[in-house]
C-alpha cells in the first residue's frame, strides 16, 4: 500500500495538469471565437480582437489560410495595432463579425498605414467568399486611398456571423491598423485626421514663409536653411502619409516604393545643414562638421545605391537608422553648442530633444519595439511642431543678438573709443541736416576748431597714458560746455571740432574764449606734479562757403593761424584774439 502511494499522487497531478490545459484551451478558443458585434461602435483598432498568422515559406492562398485558421494555427492578437517591424513576412489577419439584425448592414473597413504595399481583403460567410478587395501602394492609387488615414473599403455585412481575412505584405515597417465603423463615424475620423494635417502643414508653411522673408531681409543663411529643413519635413510627411501618392504620382507605384525612404534621408541631411550653419560648426567645431558632412554624404550614396539595385528592405533599414542617429546627433550638437557658450544653444538643445523623442516614438512604434498608438505614431509630428517653435525662438534670439551686435558696431563706428565723443564720420552724419537748415533759412552757423598745444611734448614727457587722460578731460569739458543743439566731435589726434547753430561769429568767439580759459584752468595731476594744458582755436561763421567742408577748411586755416601766432589764442575769420 505504501508503494502505491507515489503512483497515486503522480496520477492525480497528471490529471490536474490535463484539466488545467483543457480549461486554458477552452478559454482561449472561447475568446478567439468571440465575434465583434457590428451594431456597437468601435473607436479603437481591431487588432486585439483578431488572430494572426505569419507566412513562412511559400505564399498562402485564401483557402489555405482559412484551413490554417480552422486548425487553430492563428495566434491571438495582443495589441490593437499589429506591428512586425521592417522586412516582415506577409501576415494574415482574421476576425469574426456578427450582425444581429435581419438586414445587410453598411460598414466601412479602414486599413492603414498608407505605405502597405499589398492588401488583400476577403469577406466570408460559412466558408464562402462574399466580396474581395485589393489595395496598397504596390499598385496605382485608387479612390480607396485616403491620405493620412489608409485604405477605405466600404462593405455590406450580411445578417448573422461572417469572417474577414486580410493578407498584408510590405518590406517597409509592417504596421497594420484596422477599423470597422459606420460611414458617419468613418467620415468624422477622417475629417479629424485631415484637420490635424492641415494645422501641421499650415503652421510649418507659415514658418517657412516667415524665415524666407527674414532671409531676404537679413541675408543670413540660417533662415534659408531652416526653411529648407521645414520644407524637407513637409515633403517627408506628404510622402509617408500618402498625400503625394494620392495627389501627384498616383500612377507611379515604383516611385512610391522609395520616395518615403529617400525623403527621410533628405530630411536628416537638411537638418544637419541647418544645424551646421546655425551653430557655426565651421568656426566652433570644424572636425565635427567634417564628420557630419561625411555621415550625410555616405547616407545619400547608400540610399542611391539601394534604390538603383531595388533593395527595398536595405533602403528602409538605412532610412530609419539614419533618422534615429540624426535625432541623437542633433542633441549632441546642442550640448556641444552650450559648452562653447552659445546662448542660442539652450533653445537648440530643447528643440533637438523634442524632435528626438518624437522621432524615436514613431520609429520604435513602426518597427514594433513599442506599442503603436495614435500618440507614438504621430510622435514625429508632435515633436517637429515643438522643435519648430523652439527653433523659431532660437532664431529670434539669434536675430536679436545680431541686431545688438550691429548696434554696437554702429555705435563703435560713430563713437571715439577714448573720449566717448562722436568721431569725424558721425559728425558729418549729424551736421549735414543742420547745415542744410541754416542755408535754406539763412540762419547763422559757426564752427570752432581747436587743437591742444604741444601735445607731442605732453606724450613724450609724461607718457601716452597721460596724453590719453588729457584728451578725455578736454573731451568731457567740451561736452559739458555745449548746448543741446550744438555738435562736438573729436576730429582726430588732439583736434576737436564744434558746430554751433544759431550762433554768430562774435558769439562763437566769446564761447571759444571761455573754453580757452577753462582748458587753461584745468590742472591734471601726474604724481606730485600739476600739469596745465592750453589750446589754440580757429573760429568761422557761415558766409560765402558753398558747403560744410569749405566751412571746416576755413576753420582749420584759422586754427593754423592761431598756432602761428604763438598758440593759446582764438583766431576768427575777421580778427585775432589772444589770451
Amino acid at each position: 500500500m505504501t508503494s502505491n502511494l507515489p503512483m497515486f499522487f503522480f496520477g492525480r497531478q497528471r490529471c490536474l495538469l490535463l484539466l488545467v490545459l483543457c480549461l486554458c484551451t477552452l478559454f482561449t478558443n472561447s475568446v478567439r471565437a468571440h465575434p465583434i458585434l457590428v451594431t456597437e461602435p468601435h473607436s479603437t483598432p481591431l487588432g486585439a480582437h483578431a488572430s494572426f498568422l505569419v507566412e513562412h515559406g511559400r505564399p498562402l492562398q485564401l483557402r489555405q489560410a482559412y484551413r490554417a485558421w480552422q486548425d487553430g494555427r492563428f495566434d491571438r492578437g495582443d495589441s490593437p495595432i499589429a506591428s512586425y517591424g521592417i522586412g516582415s513576412s506577409p501576415v494574415w489577419m482574421q476576425f469574426d463579425l456578427r450582425n444581429p439584425s435581419a438586414d445587410w448592414l453598411p460598414q466601412t473597413l479602414t486599413l492603414g498605414k498608407t505605405w502597405m504595399d499589398h492588401l488583400h481583403v476577403y469577406l466570408l460567410q460559412d466558408g464562402r467568399v462574399l466580396r474581395a478587395w485589393k489595395a496598397g501602394d504596390g499598385q496605382a492609387a485608387t479612390a480607396a486611398l485616403v491620405p493620412g488615414v489608409g485604405y477605405r473599403l466600404p462593405m455590406q455585412l450580411p445578417p448573422g456571423d461572417s469572417q474577414v481575412f486580410i493578407r498584408a505584405q510590405t518590406p517597409d515597417p509592417f504596421v497594420l491598423s484596422v477599423f470597422l465603423r459606420s460611414q458617419a463615424e468613418t467620415s468624422a475620423a477622417e475629417h479629424r485626421v485631415q484637420y490635424g494635417y492641415g494645422v501641421l502643414f499650415g503652421f510649418l508653411l507659415a514658418l517657412i514663409c516667415y524665415n524666407l522673408m527674414l532671409y531676404l531681409g537679413f541675408r543670413s543663411r540660417s533662415y534659408l536653411y531652416y526653411a529648407l529643413y521645414l520644407a524637407s519635413f513637409i515633403g517627408m510627411c506628404l510622402s509617408y502619409s500618402g498625400h503625394g501618392f494620392s495627389w501627384w504620382w498616383p500612377e507611379a507605384p515604383g516611385f512610391q516604393r522609395f520616395v518615403i525612404l529617400g525623403s527621410m534621408v533628405l530630411y536628416g541631411c537638411c537638418g544637419f545643414l541647418f544645424a551646421s550653419c546655425f551653430l557655426k560648426l565651421q568656426e566652433h567645431a570644424p572636425t565635427v562638421r567634417r564628420w557630419v558632412i561625411a555621415f550625410c554624404v555616405a547616407a545619400l550614396i547608400l540610399m542611391v545605391h539601394f534604390v538603383w539595385i531595388g533593395s527595398h528592405v536595405d533602403a528602409a533599414v538605412l532610412a530609419f537608422n539614419f533618422v534615429t542617429l540624426f535625432s541623437v546627433t542633433m542633441v549632441l550638437l546642442g550640448v556641444l553648442s552650450i559648452r562653447h557658450g552659445q546662448r542660442e544653444g539652450r533653445y537648440f538643445l530643447g528643440a533637438a530633444l523634442c524632435s528626438m523623442l518624437g522621432v524615436a516614438a514613431t520609429a520604435l512604434s513602426v518597427r514594433g519595439v513599442i506599442p503603436m498608438t495614435a500618440v507614438t505614431f504621430h510622435g514625429v509630428e508632435f515633436g517637429i511642431m515643438l522643435e519648430a517653435t523652439l527653433l523659431s525662438l532660437a532664431l529670434a534670439r539669434q536675430m536679436r543678438s545680431q541686431e545688438e551686435a550691429l548696434r554696437n558696431a554702429r555705435r563703435l563706428y560713430r563713437i571715439d573709443s577714448l573720449t566717448g565723443l562722436p568721431n569725424r564720420c558721425a559728425f558729418y552724419e549729424d551736421t549735414l541736416g543742420i547745415w542744410s537748415t541754416a542755408v535754406r533759412h539763412d540762419r547763422p552757423l559757426s564752427v570752432i576748431m581747436l587743437d591742444i598745444d604741444h601735445f607731442k611734448d605732453v606724450n613724450d614727457h609724461h607718457g601716452h597714458q597721460f596724453g590719453d587722460q588729457a584728451l578725455v578731460a578736454i573731451g568731457d569739458l567740451l561736452a559739458g560746455s555745449c548746448r543741446a543743439g550744438d555738435r562736438v566731435a573729436r576730429w582726430g589726434g588732439e583736434e576737436f571740432v564744434l558746430l554751433l547753430p544759431e550762433t554768430t561769429l562774435a558769439q562763437a568767439c566769446r564761447f571759444a574764449e571761455r573754453l580757452r580759459r577753462a582748458i587753461g584752468n584745468c590742472q591734471l595731476v601726474k604724481g606730485n606734479n600739476r600739469i596745465r594744458l592750453s589750446a589754440s582755436f580757429g573760429v568761422v561763421q557761415r558766409g560765402y562757403q558753398a558747403s560744410l567742408n569749405e566751412l571746416l577748411r576755413e576753420a582749420d586755416r584759422k586754427l593754423y593761424e592761431a598756432k602761428q601766432q604763438g598758440r593759446n589764442c582764438v583766431v576768427s575769420a575777421r580778427s585775432l584774439e589772444t589770451a
